[in-house]
């Protein structure tokens, strides 16, 4: 008499569908990652649109770092990079740079420790000088600008162009030019002159404020002939239109 084949136990396959169940899992995760994220980014750049300065025009790109989910569910973005590669204020093109923490998802309350870069090109600061009546034309140069305007010296009207120092006002509200070496351009007159009285050494206010938010401030310029990069900061930044609309002001 032959013995029975042995029955062999039926193999667990749980551990396989529990795997599967993971791996379904984990790719719903990254799609709605990545589907939040673009939903994300898109939004908060349609916010900081709409919340620039009347007669402010620009594209924005908005970029939330790290895994979003968790931070929509806390409620806050730890970190949100903010550009602009052309925006126009008051009729001035310029581009920018800013990084934002502790943002609100709901849009509303304050973004904390914003630290970002402004440019401008030579282009762009020649338009500067109409909010000076004190020069008649600015140009960027290796390590500061160039002021040219016209004044009176002995009698003589007096054509000039003085390169100029510029460097952060302290209370973050502007930036100030000091005149330096100073040649006159209308040469037919035969003056050789390095100091003219009321310009070399006069230091010259520019009020940057009237740009930017009323929480930015100025901290640091770096300047060569074919761009100024400017540095704002602000502790505390509002979110809301109002918040952003509000502009500085130059006492």
């Amino acid at each position: 008499m032959t013995a029975a084949p042995a029955v062999r136990p039926k193999r667990r396959r749980w551990p396989i569908v529990l795997v599967a169940v993971v791996v379904v899992l984990a790719a719903l995760v990254v799609v709605a990652e990545f589907v939040l994220r673009g939903v994300v980014d898109r939004i908060i750049a349609q916010q900081v649109e709409q919340a620039l300065p009347e007669g402010a025009t620009g594209q924005v790109e908005a970029h939330a770092d790290g895994i979003v989910i968790p931070q929509l569910l806390s409620g806050t973005l730890d970190q949100v990079e903010i550009s602009s590669r052309k925006i126009t204020i008051d009729g001035i093109p310029l581009a920018a740079d800013v990084t934002a923490h502790d943002v609100p998802v709901d849009g509303k309350g304050d973004v904390r420790d914003v630290d970002g870069t402004v440019t401008l090109a030579s282009s762009s600061v020649k338009d500067l000088a109409k909010y000076s009546p004190l020069f008649d034309r600015l140009k960027l140069v290796d390590g500061g600008v160039e002021l040219s305007g016209t004044t009176a010296v002995l009698g003589y009207d007096i054509s000039y162009a003085a390169k100029g120092d510029v460097t952060a006002q302290s209370d973050g509200k502007g930036i100030t030019i000091t005149p330096q070496s100073v040649r006159v351009t209308n040469s037919s007159l035969g003056l050789k002159i390095d100091s003219i009285p009321g310009v070399t050494d006069v230091p010259v206010q520019v009020c940057t404020a009237k740009f930017l938010p009323q929480a930015l401030a100025v901290r640091d310029l770096r300047i060569t002939a074919e761009q100024a990069t400017v540095r704002v900061t602000a502790d505390s930044l509002p979110l809301s239109e109002a918040g952003l609309q509000t502009l500085g002001t130059c006492s």
